[in-house]
């Protein structure tokens, strides 16, 4: 801790010394005194050649700029719009300014304004929308993915050089609270002006310059066409084959003081709308299931080549201003689905001496589910305070079954699964010139039950299965509640800060289960103490956490912080008559840094080691069986894992150039003194915990790099990680040494090669290596690519022509090399496009491909949709 202060002290008189200016006023008419709204305000140096700050007047005709930099004086200027420019030379200190606005005429001669592609305020980047658009673009989100520094997974997140972002606004509101899919697909990209991207953004206004962030947001811009007016969409699709149906219908509307956004999707032609609804906010979330269906492994394919499903999903969306500061926030989602899915698969375990084991499976499987969310939520965020209270519901119902044959044995599944759970969210925090106070509750409750029936059961010394009982049915029931519950304080000094947190939580679950034989009519007997579990698992926190900040205005910051874990853990066995307690202290130490070295330029660091000890699912003695083949139980001491971790980052974003990219690398060393092993007996997986130490470690190092060319309309993408780890791996009871290497490669093009064609590319590459004992296993190289032409005529009628390239070295064959042929057809009126789609031209029926995890090769093969035709009229109500 003194080397730490000592660093930070160092790093603080190694600075000069800068002051937090504060400039504020007001604007008015010179003649009536009325306030005027919309005048630029800009604080620049005394010659006038630097901007320091900028600053719109508000409806009342306010404004506010904060300065932190160290000239003596400075340049406060008013200009717009037929205002005559006016200038105050003025000390650099904390004051307030007013101006009276005079008007003068201007002659203005005509010109052709080029707006920038990209450009730079302070920590805003501004994307013009009209750069990067085009008339094949449907929403945002295809817009989104041109823009140079911003990316957009196949589920819908968005990243800003490599990281995820924490917040996604439209006109500085946050409606959807994590679930921004349901904008960037629906939200049509005419209607938006500008992509505002925040760089470093901390969402709690009150909280600024005390809690760092590495995290960017994204703020939508909308055409002032679009604020304030109804707008919406209604589209309706059918094709063969098989017979299929496509119809959407959205509503939406987007005010100063209300926004709502509301959609209809359905479908059986392999989209899958649900994922919309997903939140990349994080928190808590429902509790995951042990019991599950055994699926054909997913192919690393575009879901329109392979999903069967049909689908309904509703998301109904609103926020209004019920005044300045205050708002409130209402989402409610629901989803319907059915999914079916066929395949092979061919896995092999790798055991000692050099020894394979091989399962061969044929599954066909279905899925219905329904799901259903509402939330409600209250918000002020304010530079002085933050205060938020939501509760949220969250219900699903799952219906799975399968059927697997396996070495010449059919085995059928069936699993019934409801989860409820229900969450509560309280903040606040009240920030003083130099204090600030933080008040924060995350409360959270789940109950699931789960029932998993196999028909016959195959390994008959598992739970003594007869003739007349030749069936097994797993049941589980859990009850879960979380709470974490934090208060703290905060202290600052010219540029330190000294923080104290005190956060007391609480995990309690209760689990019950049973494996029993089942006959044909489903009864059951009762099932054996060592087929049992009944449990009642608690813990306990009280985490103390002192933290120093050291703050040099923009430039840096470096936190150090010792979080101190005081826990209390218990569980208590009802079937065995076993009681575990535990009481012990787990330090949480870490330093972090983050450092402006440019504007363009930033630095993020931070060291961190932490102890961890297990939950309920860690240490269970009744068996379990998870699948038809997998059946666990981990008797043994409470499990503990220690872990050391450092990760540093380089973010660049140049607007000028229009080049961004990043650099990230990150080191990890854990120690658990469990080890879980597999024992198989022929294709059954039993998993058991033993009491052994292991070490575990890895590094990660990463990059990307993208540039838009204006001049082509041309945005080209690289992208790379290297991952390499070192772990143990214990199998038939022997321990087994394992490092793994992997490396990923991407690349993208979008660009233009006259007005009338433009090309979309990506391709991506996966190289994965294992050694076992020493002993090099097989390595497994994939390329995927991916093209689409597009030729447009007249801005009206587009062709379309797509086709996808996908290679496994593990494939022999001709599947080792698979491809795929599209075509489109799309005829855009003032409101109204008329689109044919034609997909699978080459009725590719079924797709291979294979992969390497844990000493494991999975090889499979998976049943396609058959070539397809789909004809679909979207009409545009503005």
């Amino acid at each position: 801790m003194r080397i730490y202060l000592l660093l930070l002290f160092v790093l603080g008189t190694a600075l000069n010394a800068s002051a937090q200016v504060i400039i504020s006023g007001e604007t008015r008419d010179a003649k009536s005194k009325q306030a005027v709204a919309g005048v630029n305000v800009m604080l620049q140096d005394v010659q006038r050649r630097v901007m320091y700050g900028y600053s719109i007047s508000n409806d009342k005709g306010e404004y506010s700029i904060t300065y932190k930099g160290q000239a003596d004086s400075l340049q406060v200027v008013v200009t717009g719009f037929n205002i005559k420019q006016q200038s105050h030379l003025i000390v650099a200190r904390t004051q307030r300014i007013d101006f009276n606005i005079e008007y003068e005429e201007m002659k203005i001669r005509e010109v052709t304004v080029l707006a920038k592609s990209v450009e730079r305020q302070s920590d805003t980047i501004v994307y013009n929308v009209s750069s990067y658009a085009n008339v094949t673009d449907r929403s945002i989100g295809d817009v989104l993915r041109k823009m140079p520094g911003i990316s957009v997974a196949t589920s819908g997140e968005v990243k800003y050089n490599g990281l995820a972002i924490n917040k996604f606004y439209v006109e500085g509101m946050d409606m959807l609270e994590g679930r921004y899919g349901i904008a960037t697909n629906n939200i049509q990209a005419k209607d938006i002006a500008r992509v505002e991207l925040y760089e470093n953004h901390q969402p709690i206004k009150a909280l600024k310059d005390l809690v760092d962030s590495d995290r960017a947001a994204i703020n939508l811009r909308l055409k002032d066409s679009a604020k304030g007016a109804w707008n919406g969409t209604i589209q309706a699709g059918a094709g063969y084959k098989p017979w299929m149906w496509n119809g959407e219908a959205s509503i939406m509307f987007f005010g100063r003081k209300f926004q709502t956004l509301n959609v209809y999707k359905t479908n059986n032609a392999g989209s899958d709308v649900a994922r919309e609804l997903t939140s990349f906010y994080g928190g808590f979330g429902s509790s995951s299931s042990m019991l599950g269906v055994h699926f054909p492994t997913t192919p690393n394919l575009a879901e329109s080549r392979f999903l069967n499903n049909k689908i309904h999903t509703v998301s109904t969306n609103a926020i209004t201003k019920l005044n300045d500061d205050l708002e409130l926030t209402v989402n409610a989602h629901y989803a319907h689905d059915y999914q079916t899915a066929e395949g092979e698969s061919r896995t092999i375990y790798y055991l000692p001496d050099n020894q394979l084991m091989t399962i061969n499976e044929r599954t066909t499987s279905s899925r219905k589910y329904d799901q259903t969310e509402a939330s409600l939520q209250l918000r002020a965020n304010t530079n002085k305070y933050y205060l938020r209270e939501q509760l949220s519901f969250n219900g699903r119902w799952d219906d799975d079954s399968g059927i697997v044959n396996s070495n010449d044995e059919t085995t059928n599944q069936y699993l019934k699964q409801p989860r409820i759970s229900a969450r509560n969210i309280f903040s606040y925090v009240r920030r003083w010139e130099r204090w600030s106070l933080s008040i924060d509750s995350d409360t959270d409750y789940n109950n699931q039950q789960a029932r998993l029936r196999i028909l016959p059961m195959l390994y008959d010394d598992v739970i003594d299965t007869s003739e007349e009982y030749p069936n097994a049915e797993q049941t589980m029931y859990s009850q879960h509640f979380r709470s974490s519950n934090s208060i703290s304080t905060a202290y600052t000094v010219s540029r330190w800060s000294f923080m104290l947190s005190a956060r007391l939580n609480a995990d309690i679950e209760n689990m019950e289960s049973e494996l029993m034989a089942m006959n044909d009519s489903y009864a059951t007997l009762a099932a054996r103490d060592q087929m049992k579990n009944d449990i009642n698992w608690q813990r306990y926190d009280l985490i103390l956490s002192p933290t120093i900040r050291y703050s040099a205005g923009d430039k840096l910051s470096a936190n150090i912080g010792m979080p101190v874990d005081l826990f209390a853990i218990s569980s208590k066995d009802y079937i065995r008559k076993d009681n575990l307690r535990r009481n012990n202290v787990a330090l949480q130490p870490f330093v972090s840094l983050n450092a402006t070295l440019l504007p363009e330029l930033k630095f993020t660091g931070r060291a961190s080691y932490f102890e961890n000890y297990g939950g309920l699912y860690d240490s269970y003695a009744g068996y379990i069986m998870s699948d038809y083949r997998i059946i666990s139980n981990r008797v043994s001491e409470q499990s503990k894992i220690a872990r050391q971790s450092y990760s540093a980052s380089l973010s660049y974003g140049n607007t000028l150039r229009a080049l961004f990219g990043s650099i990230n690398v990150s080191y990890w060393r854990q120690k658990s003194n469990l080890m879980y092993g597999v024992t198989y007996e022929g294709s059954l997986s039993r998993t058991t915990a033993t009491l052994m130490d292991n070490y575990s470690s890895g590094y990660n190092i990463g990059g990307t790099l993208s540039k838009r060319f204006d001049a082509i309309a041309s945005t080209f993408s690289l992208s790379g990680v290297y991952t390499n780890s070192s772990t143990e791996v214990l199998r038939q009871e022997v321990l087994m040494p394992l490092q793994s290497e992997m490396t990923t490669l991407g690349a993208s093009v979008n660009t233009r090669f006259s007005k009338a064609l433009r090309l979309n590319y990506t391709a991506d590459y996966v190289s994965s290596r294992s050694r076992i004992d020493g002993r090099s296993l097989s390595p497994i190289e994939r390329v995927q690519q991916t093209a689409t032409l597009d030729l447009i005529i007249r801005n009206k009628l587009i062709c379309r022509v797509g086709g996808e390239h996908y290679f496994n070295s593990a494939i022999g064959g001709d599947d080792r090399n698979m491809f795929f042929l599209d075509a489109g057809i799309t005829y855009k009126s003032k409101r109204v496009d008329y689109v044919l789609d034609m997909r699978n031209l080459m009725d590719v029926s079924s797709f291979s491909s294979a992969s390497q995890s844990d000493i494991t090769d999975y090889m499979y093969t998976y049943r396609l949709r058959p070539a397809s035709v789909m004809f679909t009229v979207k009409f545009s109500l503005r």
